[in-house]
């Protein structure tokens, strides 16, 4: 699926706060909290009122414990008004990106004139899950039975008797990685489907591992000659991404040089948020402020989930083969793509030869907030193309269970 827009859809501003990694420098904000500050950021760096939007979409993928409507929670704690249309997007990795999408299609049916767009997540905040029934028997309870619980408050339970082989009988599950990498069709984590693809490639860990250490490189010089300050809105006292120390790096890859998928070459768990902000081109010259780009299309692809890691590349070829048949320009000269596993970066470089790629780094080095990472690559991408003079730009990113998107956007 692909559309070429032949109206103008603009982007008037975008805006990601930092990347923190797992329990690290963001441990202190939601998931509300940080959709929040990009929100707001997006608004005000548009110079616009924050009453102005009518319509906000944020990805989210761990989405249990927030309470209800966590996209308009987050719009209204940015100062939104509480009459905006909002809708939560769970599309696993591509959710900040689906996000995008409706927004754009909103835009195009006329059911919004401003539309914000972007992801949120926080995976240190993700609570965990404990099964309703019990996982073994024991003396006191037989498998498949309920648990034995009373009312501990208005929406809480606690254990009602023996504790502790309550625990021990039962399951808890870490939603981050069962809810965002767990594919419960076929019972196997995404990690497996990137090992069997990059068996079938061929692909070595030398080979992994010497792109993964350029992600890393880029990354800590963009963040050292502070590239990434124009579009990061700080979260309290952080204003940088959160990198993982180079001593960790190192003994992780002493320690694992032959893994495919580390703690060295592949994304790790983060927090983050980003927003984008998107009108018409009629409606953008009514309110004033100069758009940074214009939307040119997007793909979205689907198949079996051992392809997701390929996804990207098919959904980036349809579009542009798309842009090509509408007699649209289709030459792009950057592209961020996201990092989920390093084994797709050999893969990258061969289907985006010309163009440069994750110019600051990618998430192998800065992390996967889940649902905000489409919407995290499109700000970073958007900045980058400002302050390298590129014309026009490719996003894309992959998402568990099978499938990818691609975006393309013009500066103006």
């Amino acid at each position: 699926m692909h559309a070429v827009l032949e109206h103008d859809i603009v982007i008037l501003s975008a805006a990601r706060t930092p990347v923190g990694r797992f329990d690290g420098s963001l441990r202190e904000f939601g998931a509300i909290d940080l959709g929040a500050l990009a929100i707001g950021a997006a608004v005000s760096r548009a110079a616009l009122e924050p009453s102005v939007p009518d319509t906000v979409n944020m990805g989210i993928v761990v989405s249990a414990g927030l309470g209800v409507g966590s996209a308009k929670a987050a719009a209204v704690r940015a100062g939104l008004r509480a009459t905006i249309h909002s809708r939560s997007v769970d599309t696993v990795c591509g959710s900040g990106m689906d996000a995008i999408a409706l927004a754009v299609e909103s835009l195009l049916a006329g059911s919004a004139q401003l539309a914000v767009a972007g992801g949120m997540e926080s995976r240190t905040n993700a609570p965990y899950l404990l099964r309703p029934r019990f996982r073994r028997d024991t003396d006191h309870y037989q498998r498949g039975r309920r648990l034995k619980v009373k009312r501990g408050g208005a929406y809480r339970f606690v254990l009602s008797e023996n504790v502790e082989e309550q625990l021990q009988a039962t399951e808890i599950v870490d939603p981050t990685s069962y809810d965002g990498l767990f594919c419960a069709d076929e019972r196997k984590f995404m990690r497996q489907y990137a090992l069997e693809f990059a068996a079938k490639q061929g692909y070595t860990a030398e080979l992994i591992n010497r792109h993964a250490a350029e992600s890393h490189r880029k990354a800590r010089a963009a963040i050292t000659q502070g590239l990434f300050r124009d579009e990061i809105v700080p979260a309290g006292e952080v204003r940088d991404d959160d990198l993982v120390p180079e001593e960790r790096l190192g003994r992780e890859l002493r320690e694992n040089p032959d893994d495919l998928a580390s703690a060295y070459n592949a994304a790790t768990p983060a927090d983050g948020a980003a927003a984008l902000l998107l009108t018409t081109g009629q409606r953008a010259r009514e309110l004033g402020p100069k758009p940074m780009a214009r939307v040119l299309g997007y793909a979205r692809v689907d198949g079996p989930p051992s392809d997701f890691l390929s996804a990207p590349v098919k959904a980036s070829r349809e579009l542009m083969d798309g842009l090509r048949a509408a007699g649209r320009a289709a030459d792009f000269t950057i592209v961020e793509a996201n990092e989920a596993f390093g084994i797709q970066l050999p893969l990258f470089e061969e289907a985006f030869q010309g163009m440069a790629m994750n110019v600051h780094g990618g998430a192998i080095a800065l992390g996967h907030p889940l649902g905000a990472a489409g919407a995290r690559i499109t700000t970073t991408l958007l900045y980058a193309m400002r302050r390298y003079r590129h014309q026009r730009g490719l996003a894309a990113i992959c998402y568990g269970g099978g499938g990818g998107y691609a975006l393309a956007v013009e500066a103006l």
